[in-house]
């Protein structure tokens, strides 16, 4: 495994805005190339989007994060949209957009921050669908969809484009443990080229000694900071 660390959170602190969101507080985290992290959100409390801070769409108030190596507030508009071109996301609510048929959504990101040719993302959408089962929506506008369908749409949105970093937020939400272990293979792919990926989810600890999860790093968001289990299990803050 490459010691090339994708993620670089430091001492990072971002008080949440509104008043019923919380802050998080002195968080660290390095995350090097072909890494996975397994992470337990606050339990019934909503704090600033994690996930938000560590793609660059929130600046923290204190601390800094970079992204291969680079900061993200020295990267400038077109450095920061290319960077977010490498990075697959999949959201606990989708964020569909509801004018927009199933292709355009898929490949907003793909046609936003990259200069891939429609032809290459249809071919690559199209492979992707095949294999995780998912039928041949591309024409359909969400609301058509069921909430499996559209959680997997999600695995495909994420997964296009060699991201270096996966931000998965309730992965398997919705979704029949038959189609589940499709994902498992494309999260474990993507770590073998080097991906760093962090997999959210309200029963990570579940996931423990799981294949494909043999190695993964444990940690949980509490009380804004981040716990990270070492190896004996227990929770050291970072």
């Amino acid at each position: 495994m490459s010691e090339e660390l994708i993620l670089q959170v430091e001492d990072v602190t971002v008080s949440g805005t509104p008043t019923h969101v919380g802050d998080l507080a002195g968080i660290s985290l390095s995350l090097a190339a072909g890494a996975l992290l397994v992470l337990e959100p606050e339990h019934h409390v909503e704090t600033v989007s994690f996930y938000d801070v560590v793609s660059g769409l929130i600046v923290p108030d204190q601390g800094v994060v970079r992204f291969c190596g680079e900061e993200w507030r020295r990267m400038g508009l077109f450095g920061q949209s290319a960077a977010r071109g490498r990075i697959g996301r999949i959201f606990e609510v989708e964020g569909w957009v509801s004018n927009l048929d199933m292709y355009e959504n898929i490949a907003l990101s793909q046609r936003h921050h990259t200069t891939r040719s429609d032809r290459d993302l249809r071919n690559e959408m199209q492979k992707m669908m095949e294999r995780i089962g998912l039928r041949d929506c591309v024409a359909d506008r969400p609301h058509v969809l069921s909430r499996g369908e559209l959680r997997r749409a999600q695995w495909v949105r994420a997964f296009m484009g060699d991201a270096l970093l996966l931000l998965l937020n309730a992965p398997l939400l919705d979704i029949r443990p038959e189609d589940q272990p499709v994902l498992i293979e494309l999260v474990c792919e993507a770590r073998a080229r080097g991906a760093a990926v962090i997999w959210k989810s309200r029963d990570a600890a579940s996931w423990t000694g799981k294949q494909g999860f043999e190695d993964a790093i444990h940690g949980q968001l509490s009380g804004g900071r981040l716990l990270m289990a070492d190896g004996n299990g227990e929770s050291t803050g970072q």
